[in-house]
This record gives C-alpha cells, structure tokens and sequence, in this order.
C-alpha cells in the first residue's frame, strides 16, 4: 500500500497531536463499551443498511500451512488476537441518531475444521474452492456481530487452509498484516507451550475514532480543505476509459481480476530510477500507470485513487482496525513531458497528499460537493494499490503463508490495479468491473502496461508521448489493417472512363429524367458539343466552371461537359442564399457559369460569362459531337491528366466562411475503381440520383453508375424531399442502388412501413454524410426487403470515401451503432492522439487519412491546408500528407474502425463528458420515436448548458416525456437526458440531407414537456404528496405523473420529502421506497399500500411496511454509495 513504512518515512511531517485517553461508554444492559464510529466505518454501515448482503466490503484472510496444524493451538492464538484488539469484538449500533461501535467485552470465535482429504481429486479441489467463494462471500451482520469467522480446511497431509474472512468496517490490508504476524508469533509460542510474547497495546481503534473527530475540526479541518480544495478544483468528474459497454444508469459491482508479473530486470530498473530522482517504487509505478491511462484515454487531467495505511503514529501501528484512507491524487499532463518530469510532479502531488492525509475521504466528499451520479465513483474511478507482501513465516515448523485474496466476482471500481513488491519481484493484477470491460480488453491493456515499463526502464528520459506502447504483435496489426495496396493499373481522367463505357454499350440507358431517356451514346455526345462550346469560351485545364441547375438530364450533361473540357466543376445550389453563391463565384475564380431558366433567378449579379441551356441551345447544338480528346480539332482538350483539378465543393468553415475543397482526378479514379469492383451489380442496374451536387458523395453515385454500365435515375426535388414520393420513385423507377443520408433512409423506412409499393429490385443502401444509428424502422425495413443489403460508408469531403462497412446476418442482429469499417484500397487510416503517435486499439483517437484519396487542399488557402494537411510520418513516400479529420474513433477488436464523434461536438453536463450521438441512440430505441436529434442548449436559468432532444414521433402511438425519460434512465447516466423535448412534424434538413442545426427551434423556457403532460392529483394522498413535492422543489405545481428525480430532486432533498411524509401522512415510509416510486401517483399507491385496507394513508396509522419489488441490491447501493456525511446524517433519521 502506499501507507507502507517506506512511503510513510517520506510522508512525514504528520499531525503530532496527541491521541486522548480512552472514551469508551458502558451501555446499559449490554456489557459493552461505545464509541462514536470513525468518519469511515459510519460510512460502510449506511451502505450496509441498504445492501445487507453485498460482498463487496469483505476481506478474505487466508492461510496455507504446509505441514501439520495443531487446531487448538491455532484456535487459541486467534481468540487471543480477538482479546487483544477490540476492533474485532465489535458490532454497531444506533444511539439517538449516531452510530457508535459496541465493544464486548469477550468473544469466543470458534474453528470449525472440514476435511476433504476422503474426497477424490477432481471433487476434492472443486469442493474446496467452493468453500473459499463461500466464506469470502458469506455476509455479516453489523448490528450483531461478531465481524470476523474462520474456518479449517485440510485438503491434504501437507496442506492445511486457515479461511479469516473479516468485513472491512473491522479491518483493512495493513491489519491483515498484523494479523498474519500475530497469528504465526501465537500460534508457534502456543504449539512450543511457551505464552504470548506480544506487548500490551497502549490504545484501542475506539480511541482512535474519537480523536480523529477531535482533530477534524477548526483551523485543522481549515487548513487540510484549503489544500484539497485547491488541489482537486476543475478536476475532470469522470475518467472515460475505452469500455465494451455503455455506462449504466446505476454502478454494478461485478468484477473479475486478471494477474500478471514484470520481468525481474524491469523491475530492478524501476527501483534504481526511484532512487535516482528521491522517490519511491509507488511513486514510479503511479507515474506510469498515469502515463498508461493517460495514452489510453487521450484525457491530460486524470484523477486516481490510492489508499494509505493512515498509520502515521507509533500507538496504532500494530492495531487492528479501519484506519486506510482514499488519497485523490490527480496527476496533469501539460505539454509532452519526459518520464522523469512526469515522475518528479508525481512525486511532489503524492509528498503533498501524504502531508494532508488525516482527512478521511469521506469528509473530503462531503466538503467539496463534487459532480455525482449513481453511475460511477465519485471524484475518481480508478484505484491503484501498491502493497508489500508479508514473508512467509515459520509458525512452530509449520510454514504459514499468507495468501491475500480479493472477493472472487466483485469490483469496487471501474479500474483497480493492484502491485505487490516481494523481494525482488513486482507482481500484479487488475481488478475490473466486468458491467463494462471484457477480459480481453483488460489483456490487451496489461500488455501496453508491460510494454510502457519496458520503455520507462530503457529510456526514462524519452517524452511520454514517445514511449513504446503498443507490443510488437499490436504494432504489426495496425499495420496489416492498413495494408489496402491495390492496383488498378494506369490511371485515368473520369472522362476517359465514361468515354470508353459509352464505348462498349452506346445504345444503354445512361439517364432516365422524367419522361426523358438519354443513351451513353446520347449522353457522350451531348456532352461532347457542351464541353467544345466551353473549350471556345475559354475553359482549359483547370479553369473552374460553376453550374446551378436544377435536377434534370441537363445537369448531368454539365458535370461530364466540364471534365471533358479540362476544366473542373464547382456546383452552384439554386437554393443556397446569393451571397453564399456570390462568395463561391468569387472565391473559386469561375471563368463561366451554366444555368437555365428553372434556376438563373437564384444566381447573384455575375461577373462571368452566364451559358443558358435554353438561350446558348443552338450554339450549343452547332459543336462538334466527337470527344474532345480525340485531338482531331484545333480546340480540342488537353491530353488526358489524372493529376488534374476535377471539381471544387464548398464546405463549411468554422469561421463562417466557406472553404473550397479541390479535389484531384487521381483520387476519384481510384473511388471509382474500387466502388465498381464492390458494388457486385448488374450493368444495367439503376442508381437513384439523390444527393445534392454541392455534396461530394454525387460524384461517386454519378460516376460510379456509369463507370459500371448502369442508369442514373433522376427525379425532381419536390419527390426527392418528400419521403412517401420518394419511395414511389423509387418502386416504379426500379432502382437498385440508394446513396442517401442515414436521416432520410429513416424517413424511407417509417413511410414503406405504411406503403404498399414493391421495392424488391433494391440491391444496396449506402449511407453517408453523418453517423448512422439503426433505428427499429431501419431494421425492420431491411427486415422487409431482404435482397437489399446496407453499407456504412465514411469519408470527409477533403478525402471522399475513405472507409466502408456492410452490415451482414440478419438485421435483427445489427448493431445499433455500425461501425464505419476498413480503408478502401490505397487509403491508410490512423488513430493518433495529440502528439501524432498512434493510440492502442480500443482507445479513442482523432483519425487521420492517408494515400491517393486525398484532396489536393482548400483552394486559396494555404494556411489552412497546412494546417489540416499535414506530413504523413507513416509514409515511406515523399510528400505524402495525412488529412487531420477532426472526428474521434477508436479500433474495434476486429479492426473496424467505430465512429465516436466529432471531437469538437463532445460537451459537458455538470462537469461529464457527453456525446450527444449516445443520447440520440438511446432515444431511437424507443418505439415511438420516429427521429430525433440531440443538440447542446445553453441552459440561462443555470448558467450552463443542457442537452435538448427534437423528435419527430409514430402518428399510431403515444408517448410522454415521462416516459421517455424512463427508456433513457434505463441506459443511461442522469446528466445525459435531455432537459427539454421537443416535437416536430420533421427534422430541418440541408440540401445536402444533413440535420440543419440552426433550423432547431429553442426549447420553450417555461417547461411545456411538464405542462402539456400534467394530471391533476386527486386522492387525498396524491394532493399531499403533489404540495410536498412542490414545497421542496420549489415548483408552481406537480403533476400525478411527475418524476421526483426528473423535476430536479436529489438523494438529500429526498430525506426531506420522507421526513414530512411522516409528519403528514403518519407513514414510516422508508427512504428506498421513493427510488421505487419515484412519481406522484406510483408513491400514492405504495403509500396507501403500506396504510392497510380501507383507507387513505392521510388518516391511516403507520406501520412497517412489507417490501416492494425494485432494484436489486447493488443499483440502491450505487445510488446511494456517492453521498456525503452530511446527506448520511440526515438519512439515517429516516431510515
């Protein structure tokens, strides 16, 4: 432990108050002595009262003697230990308010002694492993006492178990050393006749606790809070480590542990830089555990905690009792310090916490209030215990070894690892909370552990950042994940490809729009006079070309017009404001913009040469047909270049003006390539024409289609927007393929699920624009049409497509978040952390894309290509550049790379981190959300900022916000529901299909999701409860169907609403029942319930309640394992 000696000759500089002399009470009756309980033990007793028969505080003591055992011997010289310490003669009980520990005055713990040795093998161990799950398992009664059992086993001749089970409210590691050093010492003097050598021991841990609330008072208290409170201010609420499964709305205390050791070499390398830099092995091994989670998580402020014997003092080092203390060490990561720096501001973090240990963790939490849910710990979640073992010792030739054993299928944390110094070896393991972490995730960490202290121990002066991580096996990985080289042979111009397709099949249909049908060879030669025409107006290579056309065959005539030509493509959305259209006229330097009649009275006053369809027809019509390439004519075009600009797309720019992003022929010839060889259709199969030409992913569902041999299908935009017409397009057009946004293949789904159209010839559904969450319509669209198959594609603008995964087996089985899946060919995708370094699978990184998908850069704008585009350090290629995309990511365990969000987009709610993409998937999950949206509101009334849901719900059935918040709490963490719902007839969209943001409408302030769902009570216990309710929580009104915890209650004003239940209702309500029942009308019945038969609980007279099915055990321990001293205290006056 970190309270070992070492550590505590460095902590130093202790309190030196001197402890008082004993204080004990003689309670009447009983022959016992009281004490008031220490700040800790008061602590373990209220979670005691609401989870009885939980595990978690035990601590199994047990001993392996290799030889014979004299059992009275062996029970003698325990039931001398019982004498000596009083701590293990100790029961609690409640006194007017207070919990106060009952020493008796004697107790004899008896041994019984089961022997397996008649047993066979195979049943002989399993039968004693399952006596060891039981007796550390088996649950103690605080109230009666005794805190402490033991039990003999003998499995064979020459191997006997003494099974010491102790709760920990009596004990604690450093104890179970004492113990060890007793027992052997007794039991030898004992078995030789000799009596006990032990000295008297001059206080008792009753004292103890006394003295510990006499210090804890005044200036003391002062001064260790101004520290810790200084310390601990800002500090992140929550550590996000990589896990399998979602945090649930309450903490499971299911565990497993997995043991490893270190090299010996590792280790005595360790232990000569503790000494180089004045420090301890503690103190090295917390430095790189920090530095672990610290890689891992990507998080620069991290919070961990230690425990310390708190043994300071000469009296109560040999006493056993609950002395550990919780130290909150927190440990910042600023700039990319060396190993040795990072080691030195540890060790001056953890000098300083020693100096200030005195105040118990318990009054630390109730002093600093900070952020806390049932979900997780408060302050931090992870735990690191370094501790020394005991030597094994001769008890009376008997060797007696201690055997420390954590309860088997527990976790009192998230995280737990456990270090244990012996001799020369370092051995370890770590104990992890299996509600959110698989084994294998846990080996894989144990391996970056193993391999990072190998780093430190070679080259403790290498930045953090720099230090090896990954294991060889890891690195190689990665490295076979990217290995997507593929050839496609030489490349070519996108109007090559389509010239030679119109080549092979000149009579196919190219287009279908409206009741025009365009052949490839109509389609090339129509192009072929447009792109002349352009040629003579001055289109080279490269000049920018704008077009704003509305949807028809004309406006896939001008994008291949505009790659014939030379020139590339820069769309001009008839629906976008003029002066957005006037910045990217401007902006991209268009030479000419083509237009019609349908959309010229969208286009600004222009500077540039305006080619109408309908007015330039006939000039248009006058141009040679052939291709321009052929070079038989003087203004034919430039010699076929794949490096040549192919279009220029407007995005978005955080500083509100929009960048242009100039995207190379190289990259989409390799798109195109890998699109075609993928999508395992018939030539003749039909594409949709859906995507707005101002949205990269046309390029690929135009060029794609024709690369392939297929049909474009067009339609209009009034059927392109509207999900029931669409869906009839679709039917009637027999369209196979659909690239469309996951929100409009929601609207698809909901309006098939009451269509009645065929939609058997759909092939593939390939989604893109924004992250995709399978909805229950999703899925049971698919389920309908199972010859359709769904593809999750991925790609900024800046790079196109850059990954794809389809979702396989039935869709029942999909889940809920896909990932985004592998790099096509000749892309390489990274997850790198801040410092460029790639972050072990699992953990979250910022993806970065590399090879021949990238954009040449932002036109214009050089200084904010560099800054997104930068050196690949991966690359054995000259020049080779990576895209910094700005979205978190991480490596599933089969490589797939798992979208997280934007790294910009991730928000704070009362000090948590959360991605509002969670929420909007836990809200799809219920059946009458349609759709929804979750978006970050700033929230006046409180000074911060709430989440807000916008839904668009199923006509057929109802829904409250209640209820939903019901679904919500059923996953998730309290700070992550929305504060506010919101119904709308649709979601705003872009052209594009993404959400429009800035279309949200504001929630209204005056809280409409409780008025519009507000019942009136009207029993007379209902109109009690409603006034009480808003009495406490200082509201107008409370509706029947109100939630407690939904309209602002908290476990402290929860002990008032029971306490004035009693004084009105005269019902001895217990505390828990309100989690059980946390709204008006459900209370109302427990209420009258509990008043018997008859009558209403406002006139009925109390009495003790029978139980009510609810939350098992942990969740109400996890609700309530978070409060502070002062919520205790006023708890227990409603218990």
């Amino acid at each position: 432990m970190t309270g070992s000696l070492a550590s505590l000759a460095i902590a130093g500089g202790g309190t030196e108050t001197a402890l008082p002399a004993p204080v004990g009470l003689e309670a009447e009756g009983e022959g016992s002595f009281l004490f008031p309980a220490s700040f800790a033990q008061e602590r373990l007793w209220f979670l005691d009262q609401f989870d009885p028969g939980s595990a978690v505080y035990l601590l199994p003591n047990n001993y392996c003697f290799q030889g014979p055992v004299d059992a009275g011997a062996l029970a003698r010289a325990l039931n001398e230990i019982v004498r000596r310490h009083e701590a293990l003669r100790t029961h609690f009980v409640r006194i007017e308010g207070a919990v106060m520990q009952a020493v008796v005055p004697q107790l004899d713990i008896p041994l019984p002694q089961i022997d397996l040795r008649g047993l066979p093998d195979g049943i002989r161990d399993a039968e004693f492993h399952r006596i060891v799950a039981l007796e550390a398992t088996r649950p103690f009664d605080l109230a009666t006492g005794p805190l402490l059992r033991a039990t003999l086993v003998t499995v064979g001749d020459a191997a006997r178990y003494l099974l010491l089970t102790l709760h920990h409210i009596v004990s604690d590691a450093w104890s179970s050393e004492i113990l060890y050093r007793e027992l052997t010492a007794l039991y030898g003097a004992y078995i030789a006749g000799l009596p006990s050598s032990l000295p008297d021991l001059p206080i008792q841990y009753g004292d103890f606790a006394h003295w510990q609330r006499q210090l804890l008072t005044g200036g003391v208290l002062d001064d260790h809070m101004r520290y810790w409170r200084r310390q601990l201010d800002g500090a992140p609420a929550l550590l996000e480590l990589p896990a399998d499964r979602p945090r649930g709305p309450t903490q499971g205390f299911r565990g497993a542990s997995i043991h490893f050791a270190l090299p010996d070499a590792v280790t005595a390398r360790l232990k000569a830089i503790a000494r180089e830099e004045n420090a301890t092995v503690f103190m090295v091994l917390l430095a790189a555990f920090t530095a672990l989670l610290h890689r891992y998580t990507g998080q620069n402020d991290l919070v961990v905690g230690s425990p310390i014997a708190n043994r300071g003092r000469a009296e109560i080092e040999e006493l056993i009792g609950f002395f550990v203390n919780t130290l909150v060490l927190r440990v910042r990561f600023a700039g990319d310090p060396g190993f040795r720096q990072l080691l030195r501001h540890v060790r001056d973090v953890t000098l300083e916490a020693y100096a200030h240990q005195d105040l118990p963790f318990e009054k630390l939490v109730h002093e600093l209030r900070p952020p806390r849910h049932a979900s997780h710990n408060p302050l931090f979640q992870v735990m690191f215990v370094h501790q020394v073992a005991a030597a094994a010792a001769d008890a009376g030739g008997a060797d007696a070894d201690f055997i420390s054993q954590p309860v088997a299928g527990t976790a009192k944390f998230d995280l737990t690892l456990f270090i244990t110094e012996a001799g020369p070896r370092l051995t370890a393991a770590i104990e992890f909370n299996t509600d959110l972490f698989d084994a294998a995730r846990i080996m894989r960490l144990i391996g970056y552990f193993r391999t990072l202290l190998g780093a430190v121990a070679q080259a403790p002066d290498q930045p953090v950042s720099a230090l090896a991580l990954l294991p060889p096996a890891e690195a190689a990985l990665l490295g076979q994940w990217n290995a997507t080289s593929h050839d496609y042979g030489t490349a070519q111009t996108v109007a090559a490809l389509f010239e030679a397709q119109a080549a092979r099949q000149p009579a196919a249909a190219a287009v279908i729009s409206g009741g025009q049908t365009l052949s490839y060879g109509d389609l090339n030669r129509r192009a072929n006079r447009l792109a002349h025409h352009l040629r003579r107006l001055g289109v080279g290579d490269e000049t920018r070309v704008g077009f704003c056309l509305r949807r028809s065959a004309d406006l896939a005539v001008a994008l291949l017009a505009v790659l014939k030509s030379g020139g590339a493509y820069v769309p001009l959305d008839p629906t976008y404001p003029r002066e957005r259209l006037a910045f990217i006229v401007g902006d991209s330097g268009m030479a000419v913009v083509i237009s019609d009649d349908n959309a010229r009275d969208a286009l600004p006053p222009l500077d540039v040469p305006l080619l109408s369809f309908s007015r330039d027809a006939a000039a248009i019509m006058a141009e040679p047909d052939h291709n321009p390439s052929d070079g038989s004519l003087a203004d034919a075009g430039p010699a076929a270049d794949p490096d040549r600009l192919a279009y220029v797309i407007y995005t978005s720019g955080s500083t509100g003006r929009p960048k242009g992003v100039a995207m190379a022929q190289r990259a989409l010839f390799n798109l195109l390539q890998w699109q075609v060889a993928h999508s395992r259709l018939p030539g003749e199969a039909r594409t949709l024409q859906f995507t707005s030409p101002n949205f990269d992913v046309s390029f690929q569902e135009i060029f794609s289609t024709w690369c392939g041999g297929g049909t474009l299908v067009m339609v209009d935009d009034d059927t392109r927007l509207e999900p029931g017409q669409l869906l009839r397009a679709i039917a009637e057009g027999a369209v196979a393929r659909l690239f469309i946004p996951p929100v409009v293949l929601t609207q698809l789904a909901v309006a098939d699920a009451a269509a009645t159209v065929d939609l058997s010839a759909l092939r593939q559904v390939i989604v893109a624009g924004e992250a995709l969450h399978l909805t229950p319509a999703i899925t049971a669209f698919f389920a309908r049409w199972p010859g359709a198959s769904l593809h999750n594609h991925y790609g900024p603008t800046e790079t196109h497509l850059a990954t794809a995964f389809t979702l396989a087996g039935p869709p029942a089985g999909w889940p809920v978040l896909p990932p985004i899946g592998y790099p096509i060919a000749n892309v390489q995708t990274h997850i790198l952390d801040r410092r460029l370094q790639p972050v072990p699978p699992g953990g979250p990184g910022e993806l970065y894309i590399g090879g021949i998908g990238l954009a040449r850069g932002y036109l214009g704008r050089p200084d904010l290509t560099a800054d997104r585009f930068v050196p690949d350090p991966f690359s054995g290629v000259p020049g080779a550049r990576l895209y910094r995309t700005g979205d978190l990511v991480r490596h599933a365990p089969s490589g797939d790379i798992e979208f997280l969000g934007r790294a910009d987009d991730q928000v704070k709610i009362r000090g948590f981190r959360v991605e509002p993409g969670e929420v909007r998937a836990a809200l799809l999950r219920h059946p009458a959300v349609r759709d929804c949206a979750v978006v970050l509101r700033p929230d006046h009334q409180e000074g911060g900022a709430s989440l807000a849901a916008y839904l668009t719900l199923r006509p057929e059935l109802t829904v409250t916000t209640a209820d939903l918040r019901r679904t919500l709490a059923a996953t998730l963490p309290d700070y992550m529901i929305p504060s506010n719902f919101v119904v709308l007839d649709a979601l705003p969209l872009l052209p594009n299909g993404k959400l429009d943001r800035n279309a949200l409408p504001a929630p209204d302030a005056a809280r409409p999701d409780l008025d519009q769902d507000f019942v009136a009570p009207a029993t007379p216990t209902e109109m009690v409860l409603a006034d009480l309710w808003a009495e406490v929580l200082r509201l107008d009104r409370v509706g029947v169907q109100d939630n407690f915890f939904d309209l602002g209650g908290h476990s402290l004003l929860a002990t008032q609403v029971v306490s004035r239940i009693r004084e009105r209702l005269r019902v001895d309500l217990p505390l828990r029942r309100l989690f059980d029942a946390p709204t008006v009308a459900e209370l109302a019945v427990a209420i009258d319930g509990l008043a018997g038969e008859g009558g209403s609980a406002a006139t009925a007279p109390a009495f003790d309640p029978p139980p009510l099915d609810g939350p098992q055990p942990e969740e109400l321990l996890a609700r309530l394992a978070q409060l502070s001293d002062a919520e205790v205290e006023t708890l227990l006056a409603g218990l």
